[in-house]
């Protein structure tokens, strides 16, 4: 059961409306399949044309641009991706920028800039790796609010006051 929750979880990943354009292509080239196996050719023209032809060839328009859209899409948000997993590497976690979860809402801290910046939506936190990571409060973002980070071998005090509101880092469209 572990591959076929793979790829219900990667199916849930695609839109939902390019979702439908698959379904529906595949419903199409399914009805050509049909119409070509238990029908008649005289039956299914209209105007001279086949419907199964029409059918078909759609199906496979549709699929071939939801395929394209998705691969597009990959192309368009990889150097976001790549550009903030290089200045926001894991590794530097709690050393040049800190992370921290306000009630839910992603907070970066960059110390070098003294900027903060939130991370949205939830598939950028995914897309920078940085899900689990950081200070969890269950408190709501302000500006005077103080965050204590424990970092290893010692603790260290943010002030939120101190920093300048970088605007927001997102990796999606």
């Amino acid at each position: 059961m572990a591959a076929f929750e793979i790829l219900t979880d990667d199916w849930k990943k695609i839109p939902q409306n390019l979702r439908y354009l698959i379904i529906t292509g595949f419903l199409l080239i399914a009805n050509t399949w049909l119409l070509d196996h238990w029908g008649t050719s005289k039956i299914y023209t209209v105007l001279g044309y086949d419907i199964r032809d029409f059918s078909y060839s759609t199906g496979f328009i549709l699929i071939f641009l939801t395929f394209v859209i998705l691969i597009a899409k990959q192309i368009y948000i990889s150097p976001r991706n790549i550009y903030y997993r290089i200045k926001y590497p894991i590794s530097k976690l709690n050393k040049s920028f800190y992370l921290v979860w306000f009630n839910g809402k992603l907070i970066l801290f960059d110390y070098k800039k003294k900027k903060y910046f939130h991370v949205h939506p939830w598939e950028t936190a995914q897309d920078l790796l940085f899900v689990g990571l950081g200070e969890q409060l269950s408190e709501k973002f302000s500006s005077t609010i103080q965050v204590q980070i424990a970092t290893p071998g010692a603790s260290l005090t943010i002030d939120a006051g101190k920093y300048k509101n970088g605007g927001s880092i997102n990796t999606q469209i």
